[in-house]
């Protein structure tokens, strides 16, 4: 097949995009649909079809749909696996499983890590993003971070994800500013505002540790020291600063080589301005690049695409 469907399908959002698939050229995009949380109660082989018959014959099934994300945990289209590290392209496409009722279409796996001491941690997406920021890149190994919801930091080598480590920064911040007193109106829509930011950044390399820190932006609200409208950078400062500290702790060489960035405009400004501050360097990738590239490399070891 000379065209492939990509399609990132997360808990929130939903983009597809029509690939050239011998150069990864885009030729059409669909940049926004339901989500998982949007879809209880709707068939995903529908949707999908609805959405993607512009582009798709589907009396053969073409081109091929190949989706990743959470469309494949528990709550999305069909369970696909997470197995466990080390992954590579090849691996995940032998995990691939068949989106049923949608002809030619496929749903990938994700990752896990288990180690000795019990814990266990999972991603379903990020793994596709590493995949294709190496291939991008022109890489093999590197140190990678995926900022959101839950941040990942990874390191690949060899081709494959060796390691990874979740961080719940932003449903963190999310929460804070919803649900405790911490939260006032003016902060959760307020547009990023550096100085704030650089505030909770060195608030958080005190000591005192992040349950202390995110107070912090309580009372220099009341004392007039931090605007309603800097509560919410005044937090990411924060969190974002104790991601980096658990971060380079586990992954010291971050310090001798760049950071892949993998994420969107929205948290690269305030993810590379907390890098640099540490004296990180950062190689930035966009998302959106680096979810086809991954799903580009694993169809060239699937047999049927």
């Amino acid at each position: 097949m000379t065209r492939v469907i990509v399609i990132d399908w997360g808990t929130t959002s939903f983009r597809a995009w029509l690939v050239e698939r011998e150069t990864g050229a885009v030729l059409d995009t669909l940049p926004s649909g339901l989500g998982l949380r949007a879809m209880a109660g709707r068939s995903f082989p529908d949707y999908a079809r609805e959405r993607l018959a512009p582009w798709r014959d589907e009396a053969t099934g073409t081109p091929p749909v190949l989706m990743a994300g959470m469309v494949g945990a528990p709550s999305g289209w069909r369970k696909a696996a997470q197995p466990p590290l080390p992954v590579g392209a090849e691996d995940l496409a032998a995990r691939i499983v068949p989106a049923e009722g949608l002809a030619g279409a496929w749903i990938l796996p994700g990752a896990h890590l288990r180690d000795t001491e019990g814990h266990v941690d999972v991603m379903r997406g990020e793994e596709v993003q590493i995949l294709g920021a190496l291939s991008v890149l022109g890489h093999t190994d590197g140190l990678f971070c995926l900022p959101g919801t839950h941040s990942k930091w990874a390191r690949a080598k060899g081709g494959s994800l060796v390691d990874f480590t979740t961080f719940v920064t932003g449903e963190l911040r999310a929460a804070l500013l919803k649900h405790t007193i911490l939260g006032e109106p003016a902060a959760a829509e307020a547009p990023f505002d550096p100085a704030a930011f650089d505030q909770g950044l060195t608030q958080a390399a005190h000591p005192g540790g992040p349950l202390h820190h995110v107070f912090s932006s309580r009372g220099r609200f009341l004392y007039d020291s931090l605007a309603a409208e800097g509560i919410a950078s005044f937090l990411s400062g924060v969190l974002i600063g104790a991601e980096l500290d658990g971060a380079l702790a586990r992954y010291p060489e971050a310090t001798a080589s760049p950071v892949m960035l993998v994420g969107g405009e929205t948290l690269r400004m305030p993810y590379e301005r907390a890098l640099m501050a540490r004296g990180l360097s950062v190689a930035w990738v966009p998302a959106d690049q680096a979810t086809r590239a991954g799903v580009l490399a694993v169809a060239e070891h699937m047999h049927d695409v």
